[in-house]
């Protein structure tokens, strides 16, 4: 795993990254070299880099914010990213990190460091791919901050493993082994006993599948003293076929990371419990494989949910509303005081937010407030979209409850609230993803593949929700 650690001072190290504001010079004479290179015309653009060498440090990346004005925890995690992955060069072993220390910026920095420094290791030798020990310049240790980057790196991992390495119950012992020695109490519902509880609506996804869909629930208790409890619930679907509405087969080929959600949930519960910040959660991974056969359920099935609603399926490739009605169902029937989903759910929010947001629906000015909180402190950056009985109206079924699909309009508000209305009058907010949780191509600081994008934003929001900020 990446090393990182913080320190109220610059370290002995072999390369050191200083974050530098579009136009502005460093202090004087501290870094040879760089005024010169200001009059070669580097500016310090968001995310421009430059490297210099010397003697001690070997090499100095400095790192553009953008300009002063304009810049956030998004640019500052960014630079961190590109600075770092600049810095790792062969033969190095130790690098420092010295960004502005904002301290609303501190955890978007920490996470910058795993974002440049990530490998996917699985398949290949992790010595040949060895990351540096990472230390970053700042005036708090930010224990969260550095959980989250440990947790980061095995979302990325769970996400970007093939498909054929993590049936649901196999993902399950993943995330369970994961929350070993946490304190947090695990608790694993397989196919039968999600029978005999009613979950219809997991099940139907999942029986299309040799492999059996499962539900994971890890708790963490932090705050004993506090009589509340957030619900975390994420989609886990490990694969994603459309089922007998088949997707093509281009739509098909990032379908191994349709679990993200989920990951992120229990990601950001690890991360919590092993900071042992005083929160209450209650992850819900809701995981399935969602594949075509001859048990595979139909379109125009009407299948019963956990809380007893007869749901329409009119196109089985919305199956991630499905799996997530029954675990915020769930969450609902044990009394949690609000609950926030999260998942991989519609190309709808990617097209219409084009991957630089995330988009979220609410109707609790809390909830809106803690994930807004959590969104500008972690740079995992969210958009609100409206909610709306003209939304609620498109998901009505003239035979059923409820129907899975709407009209071609509004796929993000109609898929996120087909998911709240399972919520009952818990307040409930929902955080769509798709767009974010997958990076097709490497960009400047990062590697293509699992972002671990809902990590940080809700072990945030944990935060924020039970005011420990």
């Amino acid at each position: 795993m990446v090393s990182v650690s913080v320190s109220g001072s610059r370290p002995k190290t072999d390369a050191l990254v200083v974050g530098v504001y579009e136009g502005e010079e460093l202090a004087a004479g501290e870094f040879p070299g760089f005024v010169h290179a200001l009059a070669q015309g580097y500016r310090g653009r968001m995310g421009e880099a430059l490297v210099l060498y010397g003697e001690e440090p070997k090499r100095v990346v400095v790192t553009g914010l953008g300009a002063r004005a304009r810049a956030d925890s998004r640019a500052a995690r960014r630079a961190t990213a590109v600075g770092v992955r600049r810095a790792a060069a062969r033969g190095i072993s130790s690098v420092a990190v010295e960004m502005p220390d904002e301290a609303g910026w501190r955890t978007a920095i920490v996470q910058g460091v795993g974002d440049g420094l990530y490998h996917f290791s699985y398949h290949k030798d992790p010595e040949r791919e060895a990351s540096p020990a990472v230390t970053v310049v700042m005036g708090s240790s930010e224990p969260l901050a550095l959980e989250l980057v440990q947790s980061a790196e095995l979302v990325r991992n769970w996400v970007n493993l093939g498909s054929n390495d993590k049936p649901p119950e196999r993902l399950a012992g993943y995330m369970t082994e994961a929350l070993a020695d946490t304190g947090v109490e695990i608790e694993l519902l397989r196919h039968d006993r999600l029978k005999e509880m009613g979950a219809g609506a997991i099940l139907a996804v999942g029986q299309g599948s040799e492999s059996p869909p499962a539900i994971l629930i890890a708790t963490y208790r932090g705050a004993p003293g506090d009589a509340r409890m957030l619900a975390l619930v994420g989609k886990g679907i490990t694969f994603d076929s459309g089922g007998l509405s088949l997707k093509g087969g281009e739509g098909m080929m990032t379908m191994k990371t349709d679990m993200a959600g989920a990951a992120a949930v229990m990601g950001a519960v690890r991360a919590l419990s092993r900071s042992r910040v005083p929160v209450n959660v209650m992850g819900i991974a809701c995981i399935a494989e969602n594949m075509p056969g001859g048990h595979a359920q139909r379109p125009g099935d009407v299948i019963k949910s956990l809380n007893g609603t007869h749901i329409e399926v009119l196109n089985t490739d919305a199956e991630g509303r499905l799996v997530l009605a029954d675990g915020v169902a769930l969450a609902h029937e044990r009394k949690v005081d609000a609950i926030v989903d999260i998942a991989t759910l519609t190309g709808a929010n990617a097209a219409a937010l084009g991957g630089a947001y995330a988009g979220f629906l609410t109707e609790q000015e809390e909830l809106k407030r803690c994930l807004q909180v959590a969104a500008m402190k972690s740079a995992e950056p969210v958009w609100q979209f409206p909610v709306d009985d003209q939304y609620r109206n498109m998901i009505k079924s003239p035979i059923a409850d409820i129907k899975n699909v709407g009209g071609r309009g509004g796929g993000m508000q109609v898929g996120g609230l087909f998911i709240g209305a399972f919520a009952g009058d818990t307040p409930w907010a929902h955080v769509d993803i798709a767009g974010m949780a997958y990076q097709r191509e490497a960009g400047e600081g990062r590697v293509q593949g699992a972002t671990a994008f809902g990590c940080a934003l809700l072990a945030g929001m944990a935060v924020e929700y039970f005011g420990q900020a």
